[in-house]
């Protein structure tokens, strides 16, 4: 938070707390005007302070919103997304080929069963790794708001919905390659719609969590 936003906090906690309002009541209007719990929390120290002409202790060895921990977390829930979504894309790419073969690469493909059989295998132990892991996450953020600011969730969400939007945008820039060149195939196309799909629905709910609040 900048420094003016706090001076303006502080002065109307002061302000408020002179006319006899209770602290408890205070931070909940703050609150309800749009400023988080760690803002909150900043101003009353500043205020706190002020009026002691102390710093407000910090609990040695705490972990913070931003620590190992919880980069593990998101860097295990992104590495586990992008297997699964990989794999899932790899086994329907494997189906549209069997369904379209290209014959002038010689009809049918024979590694099919096995690339199908190795990415289902990836998907079913990555996919419930990704699933318990963003559990965890979202329970954790319910229990420490405060972390909804953290700076390790901010930088690996984003970094997440960059490489979402880098492989959309990709995907259309390719498809509009061969739009131009009149070299467009059934598989193809389907190949394109796969990925726009996957890679949309990565980017759609990633925007959804960096976006996401307190009680949201």
């Amino acid at each position: 938070m900048d420094q003016a936003s706090l001076q303006n906090l502080v002065s109307f906690i002061e302000s408020a707390r002179a006319k006899g309002a209770q602290d408890s009541s205070i931070a909940n209007v703050l609150k309800e005007k749009g400023w988080n719990e760690k803002q909150v929390a900043e101003a009353f120290g500043a205020v706190y302070e002020k009026l002691t002409g102390q710093k407000v202790p910090v609990r040695g060895g705490a972990d913070s919103s931003g620590s190992a921990k919880d980069a593990f977390l998101y860097l295990l829930s992104f590495g586990t997304l992008g297997a699964w979504t990989i794999a899932l894309g790899s086994m329907i790419f494997t189906f549209i080929e069997q369904a379209f073969p290209d014959l002038v690469a010689g009809g049918y493909n024979y590694a099919g069963s096995y690339s199908i059989s190795t990415q289902m295998a990836t998907i079913i132990v990555t996919f419930p790794i990704y699933f318990l892991t963003v559990r965890y996450i979202l329970k954790d953020l319910e229990t420490h708001p405060e972390k909804f600011e953290s700076g390790v969730r901010k930088w690996l969400t984003y970094l997440a919905i960059l490489i979402a939007a880098g492989v959309a945008i990709g995907d259309l820039v390719t498809f509009l390659a061969y739009l131009l060149q009149g070299e467009l195939t059934t598989r193809f196309i389907l190949k394109v719609i796969t990925v726009l799909f996957i890679s949309g629905g990565v980017l759609g709910y990633y925007l959804t969590w960096a976006k996401k609040k307190p009680n949201n």
